[in-house]
C-alpha cells in the first residue's frame, strides 16, 4: 500500500487533543476515552503513516463515536471534524496519485 502524508490530519487532531487536555477529563469519561483513541490516531500519522494502520485506528474512533457519542454534542463535533480531516486527507492522496 502507498504511503499517505498525514501530517495536516496530524495536526487537526493534536490541537483536539490539546482542547480536550485543557477540560482535564475524569477518568473513563467518554472525554478521556476519546482522548486515548486520538493519542492512537496521533501516534500512527506520524511518518511513515500507512493507510492500513490509519484506517483502523479510524474504524475504533467510529465504533466508539457511534457507541458511545451523542452527535450534538462538542464531543460529537470534534469526531465528525476528525474524521472529514481524514477523509480529505485520503481523496487528496488519490487525486495526487491518479496525477502521476
Amino acid at each position: 500500500m502507498a504511503e499517505v502524508y498525514f501530517n495536516e490530519f496530524r495536526m487537526l487532531v493534536i490541537e483536539q487533543i490539546r482542547a480536550i487536555e485543557q477540560i482535564q477529563p475524569e477518568t473513563h469519561s467518554t472525554e478521556w476515552f476519546l482522548l486515548k483513541y486520538l493519542r492512537r490516531i496521533e501516534k500512527n500519522a506520524l511518518p511513515p503513516a500507512s493507510p492500513g494502520r490509519m484506517e483502523n485506528c479510524m474504524r475504533a474512533l467510529i465504533r466508539f463515536y457511534v457507541d458511545c457519542i451523542d452527535e450534538n454534542t462538542e464531543v460529537g463535533e470534534s469526531c465528525k471534524m476528525i474524521y472529514e480531516g481524514y477523509r480529505k486527507t485520503l481523496r487528496e492522496a488519490q487525486k495526487n496519485k491518479q496525477s502521476y
